[in-house]
C-alpha cells in the first residue's frame, strides 16, 4: 500500500495537471474572443451613431425642403391673382399702363420669395462663403 500510493498520487496530479494544462489555451482563446466581440461591438456601435446622425440631417433637410417648397406655392399663388388682376384690367386687349404695374408688382412678389429659405445641405453650412466679385474694370486714361 505504500509503494501504491506515491503511484496514485502521480497519476491524480498528472490527471489535475493536465486538466489545468488543457484549459488554460480554451480560457485563452474565450478571452481572445470575448476581445473580438468587443471591438466589433464598438465599431458596430460607432456605425450606428454616424448613420443616425445621417438620418437626423437628412430630416433637417426634408424639412427645410417641404417649406420652401410650401413658399413656392404660396409665391405661385400670389402670382396667378395678379394675372387675373392684369387680365380684368384690360392688359390682354391692349396697352394699358396700370395693369403692366400690377403684373410688375405680382412678378416682383412671386420673384423675391423663390430664393428665400432655399434648404443648404448640413455640410454646406460650414463651406466657405463666395469669393468676392472681381473688382470693376475700368477703361486706360479715366
Amino acid at each position: 500500500m505504500k509503494k501504491l500510493l506515491p503511484a496514485a498520487s502521480l497519476l491524480v496530479f498528472s490527471v489535475f495537471a493536465a486538466g489545468l494544462r488543457a484549459s488554460a489555451p480554451a480560457r485563452a482563446a474565450q478571452n481572445a474572443g470575448g476581445q473580438g466581440l468587443e471591438a466589433r461591438v464598438a465599431a458596430l456601435e460607432g456605425e450606428l451613431a454616424s448613420v443616425k446622425k445621417s438620418n437626423e440631417e437628412t430630416q433637417a433637410l426634408l424639412a427645410q425642403t417641404l417649406t420652401y417648397l410650401d413658399k413656392q406655392t404660396k409665391a405661385a399663388q400670389t402670382l396667378l391673382a395678379a394675372l387675373d388682376e392684369v387680365e380684368k384690367q384690360g392688359f390682354a386687349v391692349g396697352e394699358n399702363w396700370r395693369s403692366r404695374e400690377t403684373l410688375l408688382a405680382g412678378m416682383r412678389a412671386y420673384w423675391s420669395g423663390v430664393g428665400n429659405g432655399l434648404p443648404k445641405p448640413p455640410s454646406a453650412a460650414a463651406a466657405p462663403a463666395k469669393p468676392a466679385a472681381p473688382p470693376a474694370r475700368t477703361r486706360p486714361g479715366q
